[in-house]
């Protein structure tokens, strides 16, 4: 497994954070971008949230820069799973790859459930600088200690992506550009992945 390399705030900031210190950004993606992310789920064959996953890869690339960024998968009853998640561009890894990539890791985090179950202490594990959480998981996450924390929710016919993140560590901005550029990268993610997606990169790997 690859191990977290990458720094993702503005600012190193010393000491515990408190409640005053979470902010958050709200950014709606449009209808037809929500549509475009359910019709790839299905025409690929991996997840919305795998899908998102690597979009906020491609962004955090394009944003802060190339490495890799340790992340938790917030599961039910507020255990968390982490997972090491590759932030690089199209001229490294391409859309397939990328997406199938995601897809095995978020499997493995899975697995790895199945198999040793909900921890007795589900925070006694070090928290990863990021979370990633679905509107499966109540409540919303906001404040579970992480620099930056990615909830995905419904809003009728759209999906909303929620940004908390810790302001002292990050400038604003920071946070701005992220919102704006995970909705390209999806894009460009579904636009140029070949489906189905594992079968792609197993027809690879065989060659």
């Amino acid at each position: 497994m690859k191990s977290a390399n990458l720094q993702i705030t503005d600012y190193d900031v010393a000491g515990s954070r408190k409640d005053g210190d979470i902010a958050v950004l709200s950014a709606e993606m449009s209808e037809v971008l929500t549509q475009e992310l359910d019709g790839a789920s299905l025409a690929l064959g991996v997840s919305a949230d795998d899908i998102l996953l690597a979009a906020l890869g491609r962004a955090i690339q394009r944003t802060i820069g190339e490495g890799v960024a340790a992340v938790d998968l917030l599961g039910h009853g507020r255990t968390m799973y982490p997972v090491q998640l590759s932030c690089v561009g199209p001229q490294r890894v391409d859309a397939t790859e990328m997406l199938a990539g995601v897809h095995h890791m978020t499997a493995a985090a899975s697995l790895r459930r199945t198999v040793h179950g909900v921890p007795d202490d589900p925070h006694a594990q070090p928290l990863s600088d990021i979370l990633f959480a679905n509107e499966t998981c109540e409540p919303e996450p906001a404040g579970l200690g992480h620099l930056l924390e990615l909830y995905a929710h419904r809003r009728g016919e759209v999906l909303v992506l929620d940004w908390w993140y810790d302001a002292p560590s990050f400038e604003r901005h920071t946070i701005q550009e992220l919102s704006e550029q995970l909705p390209y990268a999806l894009v460009e993610l579904t636009s140029e992945a070949a489906a189905p997606v594992l079968a792609g990169t197993e027809l690879a790997m065989a060659h």
